[in-house]
């Protein structure tokens, strides 16, 4: 059982069947309850709904939107709805607007960013990080996550030492493409190699579909072969 408190008053999330009171029935469609109404959530646990309501959509087939909430988010009906805590339980998609303007990074967000320069997967680190066990929302909400510019500066920044330790800079990285372009012919494997640098200073533009793996997408950790990948310039000279 987990409690969660709105205006300081606390509600409960039942994991299991046998932890429901004797006087809680819960419906078992979640969609078809009134408030008030206890009922099984997609996650297979049990909380209450303590709103139901509509929203108008200017545009599409479907202009209104029902959806239910409860002491952690607010559901439309045509998705799922679980119980792990929303960041803003009063909006759909479950986000604080401050939160992507925000400049530093909370407790969370930090232990996501060790987590996944140490080479776990974005949602792995999301649910190793964050209050949850759900990994359906960890999906959704650290692909959110990785997006935001302070995240990716962070990420970033746990490159400095290896580049420091190797002697690389964006300076030399484009000295080295200019170098390339202006001497080489046709040598597709330096020009590679250059580029996959560019891609870790991450120098490329973000519009690209090339995303560099420091956004957090593809970002695994930093493997043995990688950072002989970051040496093969060395290679270009002696060749």
């Amino acid at each position: 059982m987990r409690h969660y408190f709105i205006k300081n008053q606390p509600h409960c999330v039942y994991e299991d069947a046998d932890e429901l009171p004797e006087d809680i029935e819960p419906v078992a469609d979640w969609r078809e309850a009134k408030e008030g109404d206890w009922v099984k959530a997609d996650d297979d646990c049990y909380v209450q709904i303590l709103r139901k309501g509509s929203l108008s959509k200017s545009k599409g087939r479907k202009r209104t939107i029902h959806y239910y909430r409860t002491c952690t988010g607010t559901y439309p009906v045509n998705v799922k709805m679980d119980t792990s805590r929303r960041e803003n339980i009063y909006t759909i998609s479950g986000s604080n607007p401050k939160t992507a303007t925000r400049e530093n990074l909370n407790k969370y967000e930090v232990l996501f960013v060790d987590y996944v320069a140490s080479g776990m997967s974005p949602v792995e680190a999301y649910i190793k990080a964050f209050p949850t066990n759900d990994p359906h929302y960890a999906n959704f909400k650290s692909s959110e996550l990785i997006k935001y510019t302070r995240i990716r500066k962070a990420m970033k920044k746990e490159l400095e030492p290896i580049l420091e330790k190797l002697g690389i800079t964006q300076e030399t990285v484009l000295e080295g493409i200019k170098a390339v372009a202006d001497l080489s012919e046709k040598d597709d494997t330096k020009l590679k190699a250059l580029f996959k640098l560019s891609d870790i200073l991450d120098l490329e533009d973000k519009s690209s579909a090339r995303l560099t793996q420091l956004t957090g997408i593809q970002f695994q950790g930093f493997s043995d072969k990688q950072l002989e990948e970051v040496e093969r310039p060395k290679e270009i000279e002696s060749g």
